[in-house]
């Protein structure tokens, strides 16, 4: 401690406190005051004017608290220093009116380098985390210039943020790092460096910034590359980047295409991807976005029902595409994984995945199928109750509360004939596919005693979470006919 003293000494760091934090007392400690968290944390240090300074952890992060009223005299929204001198800290407000610029640019570039040290350490699984924690290089810039820190400067925090880093938690690390470790666990560590690179290059571009290393990144490996163009699938690229990316490369067209289908421009996206092949036949993410797009041109002397089928698979293709699979994860989230095939029908209509579906790929799409996915989008989610199975055909009913007409229906389905039973509940869409009511996903099946209990639910709009959330707590396997979902 003697050591972390001596070379801390005459040090200041700054603050923006907060109306909350002079209410509390307490001064949060993650990032911008981290190193006199480090400092105070046992005895404390003393406090000009009297008391001591001490850490606490008791939120899990931590925070500096002193004597009562030690911050009383502060207003919210000013910026506050604590200089360490002679050993004790001097607390005040301060204005930032002339800052020292080669100081901050020193501590801009020490704390980049010291990112980028901490992603490839990370990357190479010598440190558990992608950043470095922020009282580590403060110490190492202390050690090399004593003098960075004698003025005060803008707090850690915004300083870092407005210079392209990230701060998580106490540790800084450059813009896209994998703070989810878990997330890079199956990647080559050459493959995380290039992961993280490339976010950073597309999520800090200024004008005229080169995108060259990062082509480079994207060309040299195809994971990198399918998992880059998923997360801009989910997040579009802005007008300036997709400008800036060099169309004679096939990894940037690809980005530029999933762009295009992640602000639902499915028939540009198509067009660019066909681009892509072109230039790179085997490129594996553009030869399967060509399948599905081709998919929706169905055969013309297909009779409905069959092209009915055929779409209710493209749906579901759609619903999987990195924009849009977070619907159904969080619905399977709430329940249980294995009812993701209901689940999955469920995101579809009460999202109105099917109504995204047709603003994208309408013009691929003939008048009477455009006319079915109209029709299956004004279809509610009803529960069923089965009054007879025969052969291959299965009736059923409206259970007591839905529309009103109750009428029965006699479906021709195989699979669920197999399964179900008379008296069963199960929870579902009637589809038409041209010629009658139809079946294509997944049925929830509902215990008899909780009939009322999913009736209420079944409200306009239906919530798709309460239903997702119904089923995760009856304990039961999920199956058309021993639990809560067709298999």
């Amino acid at each position: 401690m003697s050591d972390l003293l001596t070379l801390s000494e005459g040090a200041v760091l700054t603050h923006l406190v907060t109306r909350a934090e002079l209410a509390s007392g307490v001064l949060p400690a993650s990032d911008d005051l981290r190193l006199w968290a480090r400092l105070a944390d046992g005895d404390g240090v003393p406090l000009a004017g009297g008391g001591r300074v001490l850490t606490s952890l008791d939120t899990g992060e931590p925070a500096l608290t002193g004597p009562e009223g030690w911050l009383a005299r502060l207003e919210p929204e000013q910026v506050i220093a604590l200089r360490l001198r002679d050993g004790v800290l001097e607390l005040s407000a301060v204005e930032l009116d002339d800052v020292p610029a080669e100081r901050v640019m020193r501590v801009v570039q020490g704390f980049g380098e010291q990112a980028l040290d901490a992603l490839r350490a990370f990357a190479e699984g010598l440190e558990p985390s992608p950043g470095v924690p922020v009282d580590v290089v403060v110490l190492e810039l202390l050690m090399k210039a004593p003098e960075t820190f004698a003025d005060p400067l803008p707090p850690l925090a915004p300083l870092l943020r407005n210079a392209s880093l990230e701060v998580r938690g106490g540790r800084v690390g450059i813009v896209g790092a994998p703070w989810d470790t878990a997330s890079v666990a199956d990647l080559a560590p050459l493959d995380i460096i290039r992961l993280a690179l490339v976010r950073s290059a597309l999520r800090t571009y200024g004008e005229g910034a080169d995108l060259s290393k990062a082509v480079t990144y994207l060309s040299r490996s195809d994971t990198v590359l399918a998992r880059i163009a998923d997360e801009v699938e989910r997040e579009p690229l802005g007008p300036a980047l997709v400008e800036a990316l060099p169309r004679t490369e096939p990894a940037a067209l690809l980005l530029i295409a999933r762009s295009a289908e992640g602000e639902g421009r499915s028939f540009e996206a198509s067009g660019l991807i066909s681009e892509v092949l072109s230039l790179a036949p085997g490129l594996a993410p553009a030869v399967h976005d060509a399948a599905e797009y081709a998919a929706c041109r169905t055969d013309p002397g297909a009779p409905l029902p069959e092209r009915a089928a055929h779409l209710y698979r493209q749906l579901l293709a759609y619903a999987y595409r990195p924009a849009r699979r977070r619907l159904i994860e969080d619905l399977i989230a709430l329940s249980v994984r294995v009812a993701e095939p209901a689940l999955a029908d469920l995101a579809l209509f009460e999202n109105d995945v099917v109504g995204e579906f047709l603003d994208a790929r309408a013009e691929w799409l003939r008048d009477d199928e455009v006319a079915l996915l109209e029709s299956w989008r004004r279809t509610p989610l009803r529960l069923w109750e089965v009054l007879d199975v025969s052969g291959h055909e299965i009736t059923v009913a409206a259970a007591e509360g839905g529309d009103g007409d109750g009428g029965r229906v006699t479906l021709a389905d195989e699979l669920l004939s197999g399964q179900a039973l008379p008296g069963d509940l199960m929870l579902t869409r009637l589809l038409g596919d041209g010629e009658g009511p139809h079946v294509f996903g997944h049925p929830f099946k509902v215990a008899p005693e909780r009939r009322q209990e999913m009736l209420e639910l079944l409200t306009d709009p239906v919530d798709p979470y309460a239903v997702a959330a119904f089923f995760r707590r009856l304990g039961r396997t999920p199956g058309a006919t021993g639990g809560d979902a067709r298999p």
